[in-house]
């Protein structure tokens, strides 16, 4: 529990930063204020006037470069939170809340404002100002291309660009970073262009199956909304191509070690060379981040040894912040001499950075160093702060924030976001060396194993969050909790933000023999990967799932992990990666996997194989073949026997009815659907309830129109209305309320229905929705609109 608070307090204090940077402070110290004064008019007001008292020391400290300062302010605003918590544990929900609220607003962390010192490069900022003002004044979309040695400040360098800029740049910032993963596998251009979707707000039900479609959505999303988009590690053209815009008015910021050969075929770009600071510049550097208070001309041999490479500069200013006696004469003589070096890194050898790396780290105290290395033997990916908790349970939890802090303080570990932290690459090169060296085997291995159970316990509590569905659960870590739409909006957010770090998890649960670790990350990732409809990386990652569970010699895990391969290939459904074929035929591995002799056979084997006819049936729907459809459907509901499985029967039978109004066995369809809706009803009254009877209704219509009976199916559109209303979908809605406009035309009811489809083509345009032009084409043709365009 400690460590919880601990971790907790430390967000919220983190937060309170990122606000006191942004627009957003007033909206953040109100909610504060109210939090810390329980409630007391008199408590908040005071509270009011602490933060903002506080707020005004924070700024000042960073105007100045005092991070000594503002590190205390934020300390003290944890140590504040954290008093809180242990006298008042129930003010723990409100402060989460306030945090998710704080991440859900603030701006991505490529644009946050967390550089406290930046010298020089005058003129780079100079050729990138200059050369996007005349694209600006072309009124064409400005590239540019940042490049240099590892370590030379290319991502600090376009963040500080951002910042210096955000007031005049397109609001929507679309990020990927496009460097391979610790297997050395190349980043996926498919899997960023659906988060780009998914940003973009774009309705789940309208992105496209192939990558190239997902593509030219993307660039149709950008037309009407100018964005920034920023590539980073960007090392061959190919993955750069998906990625563009094809209108003007962006802005396209690439980083990289060098330009790759041929990316000017594929747009005009400025390649801005980030060189190594001159000497003044790299003293001016040191001077800052260490507020040394020694004379400038002893720290000029060190300078020199550095190269002007700002990491190694931030590294060896970071053990000046604090000297003891000989500190610098020590950390001189080190780098003079040179045979002392451990020569870690590929580095031009008039840059230090092996020695930087090595000093850095010695100067560490014995558990910030512990920290550092156990982040080393982890794959690189945003480190949050509840894991820096959970990789160090063997210590205090107190002691672990404070090796966190000596870290930070020391240039070793940078932060990403609210609560989040990140090694650059070429210090977890070292820790991973250096844990390689003064780990054992059996320490790694346990650090891997806390890293493991902690993302995969984090995904499981969001999944019971999200979904009620029925889950192989051998470790039995499904409760049933209270569902909310809030909380699982929330247990959404959480996932997409560690998004990174439960895919790495994955791949190394999997690698280390952790097996069951991987496939039941796998699986609590089914719900978060189907609603934000991350296909690439829903099929990769159960790829490693499906061998895990191979590995692990679990036939019910073999099968699950068929099945939801299976359904992934089947809700993306894409040609081009044969998935129909691809989707038959996992599924018919997880049917066959459960089926058996019949011994052994137990509710997991039952819900699996239904779930897999069930999603075979669908399959068939998909490929227009109804009538085996209805076979397997069937089946489906036969292989569940007598298990209870209420929400399961809805669902056969709410598909049941899109196969006999395709056989055209109209009086099936309406009896099934009927079905459908009353069983639907008896599982409560939440809005996701509301949703599945509004699509049934929604069904149910279509097949009235089908057999000629369109009274019937606007009676039916007018239920489908009211329930999806409940159920919170505007997609939905639109949806229903454009096929009642047409039934109104039909009907002869010309008004009814341009007041209809003027309503979908607005729903339809709030779900980013390419479908809005099919409402204003109709609201085009309608003789109720007058010249204006407006109704008549």
């Amino acid at each position: 529990m400690e460590a919880e608070i601990l971790a907790l307090a430390g967000m919220g204090a983190s937060s309170l930063v990122t606000l006191a940077l942004q627009d957003l402070w007033g909206w953040g110290r109100r909610r504060f204020a109210t939090l810390l004064g329980r409630g007391a008019p008199a408590d908040e007001a005071a509270a009011e006037e602490e933060l903002e008292r506080s707020r005004r020391q924070l700024l000042d400290a960073r105007r100045a470069g005092d991070e000594d300062t503002a590190d205390a302010v934020e300390e003290a605003w944890a140590e504040r939170l954290r008093d809180l918590l242990a006298s008042h544990p129930e003010a723990g929900h409100r402060l989460r809340e306030v945090v998710a609220a704080t991440i859900e607003r603030s701006p991505a962390p490529v644009a946050l404002g967390h550089i406290l010192h930046y010298v020089n490069h005058v003129p780079v900022f100079q050729a990138m100002n200059d050369h996007w003002a005349r694209c600006t004044e072309a009124r064409a979309t400005t590239a540019m291309f940042l490049c240099g040695l590892p370590g030379v400040g290319k991502r600090t360098t376009l963040r500080r660009w951002l910042q210096s800029h955000r007031d005049d740049l397109p609001g929507e910032l679309l990020q990927a970073d496009l460097a391979p993963d610790e297997r050395g596998r190349p980043a996926d251009p498919a899997a960023v262009l659906e988060r780009w979707l998914a940003q973009l707000g774009v309705a789940r039900e309208d992105r496209p199956a192939d990558a190239d479609a997902k593509a030219a959505l993307v660039r149709r999303q950008l037309r009407a909304r100018p964005a920034v988009l920023v590539l980073e590690n960007v090392s061959r053209p190919a993955e750069v191509r998906p990625l563009l815009p094809d209108s003007a008015g962006h802005v396209v910021l690439m980083t990289g070690q060098r330009v790759p050969l041929g990316l000017d075929a594929l747009l005009d770009f400025e390649p801005v060379e980030i060189a190594p600071l001159k000497d003044e510049h790299a003293l001016e550097l040191l001077l800052k981040v260490s507020r040394s208070t020694e004379h400038p001309d002893r720290l000029r041999p060190v300078v020199r040894h550095l190269g002007g490479l700002p990491l190694a500069l931030r590294l060896v200013a970071g053990q000046l912040r604090t000297p003891g006696p000989g500190t610098l004469e020590d950390i001189t003589a080190r780098l003079a001499d040179r045979t002392t070096r451990w020569e870690l890194l590929a580095v031009d050898d008039t840059h230090d950075l092996p020695g930087a790396l090595d000093l850095a780290y010695e100067r560490l105290g014995a558990d910030a160093a512990l920290l550092y290395r156990r982040l080393g033997t982890l794959p690189r990916t945003g480190i949050h702060l509840d894991t820096v908790h959970a990789l160090t349970p063997d210590r205090e939890p107190a002691t672990a924030r404070r090796a966190l802090h000596e870290l930070l303080s020391a240039r070793q570990l940078e932060r990403d976001g609210v609560d989040t932290y990140r090694l650059h690459p070429l210090v977890h090169d070292h820790a991973a060396a250096r844990a390689e060296r003064e780990d054992t085997d059996a320490e790694r291995d346990a650090v891997t194993g806390w890293f493991v159970r902690h993302l995969r316990q984090t995904a499981e509590a969001a999944e019971a969050a999200l979904s009620s569905r029925w889950r192989y659960d051998p470790g039995h870590a499904y409760p049933d909790v209270p569902r909310t739409p809030e909380q699982g909006a929330r247990a959404e957010r959480e996932l997409a933000r560690r998004r990174d770090g439960l895919l790495a998890a994955v791949r190394l649960a999997h690698a280390t023999g952790r097996y069951e670790e991987a496939w039941r990350l796998c699986q609590a990732l089914w719900t978060f990967c189907l609603r934000t409809g991350s296909h690439a990386e829903w099929i990769e990652s159960h790829e490693t799932g499906l061998a895990a569970a191979r590995a692990d010699g679990d036939r019910l895990a073999v099968a699950r992990m068929h099945f939801q391969l299976g359904f992934a290939r089947l809700d993306r459904w894409s040609l081009a990666e044969d998935d129909p074929r691809r989707a038959r035929e996992h599924l018919e591995a997880a049917r066959e996997s459960v089926r058996g002799d019949g011994t052994g056979r137990g509710e997991g084997e039952a819900r699996t194989e239904s779930s897999a006819l069930e999603a075979l049936g669908l399959l068939e729907l998909k490929l227009d073949r109804p009538r085996q459809a209805l076979g397997l459907l069937a089946d489906a509901e036969t292989a569940l026997g007598d298990l209870a499985h209420p929400r399961g029967r809805a669902l056969l039978a709410y598909h049941k009815g899109a196969a006999y109004t395709a056989l055209g066995l109209h009086d099936d369809a309406e009896r099934t659907l009927r079905e459908a809706r009353e069983r639907f009803r008896r599982l409560g009254d939440g809005p996701d309830i509301a949703l599945n009877i509004g699509k049934s209704w929604l069904r149910y219509a279509r097949d009235r129109l089908a057999c000629a009976r369109p009274e019937e199916a606007l009676r039916a559109l007018d239920e489908a209305v009211t329930a999806i209303e409940k159920g919170g979908s505007g997609y939905f809605l639109a949806v229903a309320r454009l096929l009642r406009g047409d039934v109104y035309r039909r009907l002869g009811d010309e008004r009814r229905a341009a007041a209809d489809w003027a309503a979908a083509g607005t729903l339809f345009e709030q779900a980013r929705s390419p479908r809005a032009e099919e409402a204003r084409r109709r609201l085009g043709n309608s003789p109720v609109r007058s010249a204006d365009g407006e109704l008549d």
